[in-house]
């Protein structure tokens, strides 16, 4: 009898690894693929910079095994960027919502 709970224990922690893994190969996708590129033809502008502040946590988590990955780029247009950036990351993170509201 213990050594089913074990069993199942066991087969429970597996799958929850293979979930782990699979979030984590999707969020190495989605920020290479859709993120931000380290080198454009052209200037990061407001839309770039809203899409960059919108997926931060995907790029700072994939940071952390793809060296050529950044959190912010640096080859922008200036304030516009970084306006959208700032607005992208109020979005992703939940800035000036229910704590601005409470009396």
């Amino acid at each position: 009898m213990k050594a089913i709970f074990i069993l199942i224990g066991l087969g429970i922690a597996a799958l929850i690894a293979l979930g782990i893994a699979f979030i984590a190969f999707g969020v190495y996708v989605v920020a290479t693929r859709l993120g931000m590129a380290t080198v454009e033809p052209y200037a990061a502008g407001f839309w770039a910079g809203l899409w960059q502040g919108l997926i931060v946590l995907l790029s700072f988590f994939t940071s952390w095994f793809d060296k050529s990955i950044t959190i912010y780029q640096t080859g922008n247009v200036g304030f516009w960027y970084n306006f959208g950036y700032i607005f992208g990351l109020c979005i992703a993170l939940g800035g000036s919502g229910k704590a601005a509201s409470k009396k």
